[in-house]
């Protein structure tokens, strides 16, 4: 038994927040999420994550009604109480995407689907079981989507108490709820979409308990099972709130949709703003899902090789039912599944992902080849840096995927070798070391002493300095130590570059194109901000790099919410919040600063 549970039970307490999409009421890697006010009973929203966009339901979603003053609600981890007057109300989860209502003492229990934002909305009754099955528009804006709309159902079943639906003159759906002879209520929903399986639905309501403590026992045992051997231990109160809060981002943002995820947990970097498994993020993130449940980090990897697409394409973000065109991104799945081929002795995932790298590898050196011999970046999108200045005149020879090809490279070398296929071992060998040499050559400036990307157009250097120009000290290309040192003390370790109160921007301080709060123009970006830390590292900077953690964890644990960067002046967190790559880096550091300790 994981005693962890505990301290996160009693951490978040009974106020949680779940009025927003990326923080609503969603165990057991459910794909959709329960929305709450503060007072009032019911359920305000239902919010429905898929296919990169969260689909909000309700406003209310559930509408109870009581005589009696409205009394703040209880939100914890594992449920939620209301009460109003003499009513008392539970609301808690029993199985993925299925929970439970249990009341006593209510005026009214009434639910409504109304029809105008369904497409061919049809309502099936018998014995206690109302279900409604239509079609939800999809919502992606960038109409990337192929289906216009998609299959949803939603099943209601009379635990205790009995169902009477209606439709009005207006399409209007309701199912008014009657008590029991005592005035209780219990009222199970189960909810699916894309896969409607009309007696796996029935079968999921008729399995809920009649009681919401059962139900909470339920959630208790997944959040164990979920957090798997993690435990954190830290004496100030503050911190061990932030901490369980990126706790809470990694397993919350955890999700089984259907579709091409074919049953594995996908890892959403936020489950609101960001509904989909993207490919580096999710690397980033099996940085702490990696000692949770075992399923998690290893899921992670699958979903990314198992939908590689035929010519060795690894797609930019996964979706139920399509992935993102054109652009790929970093190829960090040998960085990460080395790792977690290393640390657990897996030989089964080492076969599995050892020809999916060399595919990879090969899609790139020829659908990204240049005539410079190395690949290119066609946007900042391919790199994750989206609206970086080193995109402003088009595409790049970039410091970073050259970088992390290489990186790929050798972990192919690796696993090779632990598979104990030394041919292969030999050529990826080979084939990293003369690309080294090809980066050594085309991207550092022996002037400047610094990698520098390269405009594809024209072939010349960019003056843009940015945190991807250290990014081949972190492979070894064969530079030599000295220089290497002196590299990195002239500009990694300058503070008017990189090394600052808040350290590591996404364009250094001193940049014209500089800016501390728009997005990779110059915010703080944790994983860029974790791989300067690992250089720090690498080349004997032991005191800098402690250092410079501590600032970055500080910085992380002052904010508070776990956000998406961070505004390198100030610290500020910016955009999305309970962002998993965020949370993962910030559990990684914790650790790392618990070992130091030892």
């Amino acid at each position: 038994m994981n005693r962890y549970v505990d301290q996160l039970i009693q951490i978040f307490g009974e106020q949680m927040d779940m009025s927003h999409k990326n923080v609503s009421f969603s165990p057991f890697y459910s794909d959709i999420g329960l929305g709450f006010r503060d007072r009032g009973l019911g359920i305000n929203q239902l919010f429905l994550h898929y296919n990169r966009m969260t689909t909000e339901l309700g406003l209310p979603f559930l509408q109870l009604e009581a005589d009696g003053e409205e009394k703040v609600a209880q939100r914890s981890l594992l449920g939620v109480s209301q009460c109003q007057g003499e009513a008392t109300v539970r609301i808690a989860f029993y199985e993925h995407n299925a929970w439970m209502v249990e009341a006593a003492g209510l005026k009214r229990l009434r639910f409504e689907l109304c029809d105008s934002i369904f497409r061919e909305l049809r309502v099936f009754e018998e014995n206690r079981i109302v279900t409604f099955d239509a079609y939800l528009p999809t919502i992606e804006r960038l109409k990337r989507d192929p289906d216009e709309w998609y299959p949803f159902s939603l099943g209601l079943y009379a635990v205790i108490g009995g169902l009477a639906p209606t439709i009005d003159e207006n399409g209007i759906v309701s199912v008014e709820v009657l008590p029991d002879d005592a005035g209780r209520i219990v009222l199970a929903f189960a909810e699916q979409h894309l896969e409607i399986d009309r007696a796996r639905l029935r079968e999921t309501l008729l399995q809920a308990p009649d009681q919401a403590s059962q139900a909470e026992v339920l959630t208790r045992k997944w959040l164990e099972e979920a957090l798997g051997g993690f435990q954190i231990h830290t004496e100030e109160e503050w911190e061990r709130g932030v901490l369980a809060k990126a706790v809470y981002a990694l397993l919350f943002n955890a999700a089984k949709p259907p579709g091409l995820f074919a049953g594995r947990v996908a890892s959403f970097p936020a489950r609101g703003d960001y509904p989909t498994h993207y490919l580096w993020d999710s690397c980033f993130q099996n940085l702490a899902l990696e000692q949770m449940e075992p399923r998690l980090a290893k899921d992670a990897l699958h979903l990314l090789i198992d939908n590689m697409r035929v010519d060795g394409k690894q797609p930019h973000f996964l979706c139920s039912t399509w992935i993102k065109p054109h652009h790929s991104q970093p190829p960090l799945v040998g960085w990460a599944g080395l790792r977690l081929v290393q640390e657990r002795g897996d030989l089964v995932l080492a076969a599995k992902l050892l020809p999916a790298l060399l595919r990879n590898t090969r899609w790139w050196l020829t659908q990204r080849m240049t005539r410079k011999g190395l690949i290119a970046a066609l946007g900042g999108g391919e790199t994750g840096w989206d609206n970086t200045p080193r995109f402003d005149h088009g595409p790049i020879i970039a410091c970073d995927m050259n970088a992390y090809l290489l990186m790929q490279m050798r972990c192919s070398v690796e696993l090779a070798r632990l598979l104990g296929d030394e041919a292969t071992a030999l050529a990826a060998e080979e084939q990293a070391d003369g690309y080294a040499s090809v980066i050594r050559r085309v991207l550092y400036d022996e002037d400047a002493n610094l990698f520098r990307d390269i405009r594809l157009e024209t072939g010349e250097p960019l003056s843009v300095l940015t945190p991807a120009s250290f990014l081949p000290l972190l492979v070894d290309v064969g530079l030599e130590e000295g220089k290497v040192r002196a590299m990195i003390e002239r500009y990694l370790l300058n503070p008017n570059h990189f090394y600052g109160k808040y350290p590591f921007p996404s364009v250094a301080y001193d940049d014209p194109c500089y800016t501390p709060d728009n997005h990779w123009r110059g915010p703080i970006w944790l994983p860029i901000a974790y791989f300067m830390l690992e250089i720090l590292r690498k080349y004997g900077y032991l005191q800098e790099a402690a250092e410079a953690s501590d600032r970055l964890y500080r910085m992380i644990i002052t904010d508070g919410d776990i956000r998406e960067n961070f505004n390198s002046q100030t610290g500020e967190g910016l955009r999305s919040y309970q962002q998993g790559w965020t949370a993962a880096i910030l559990l990684k550091l914790h650790a790392e600063r618990e070992q130091l300790m030892v």
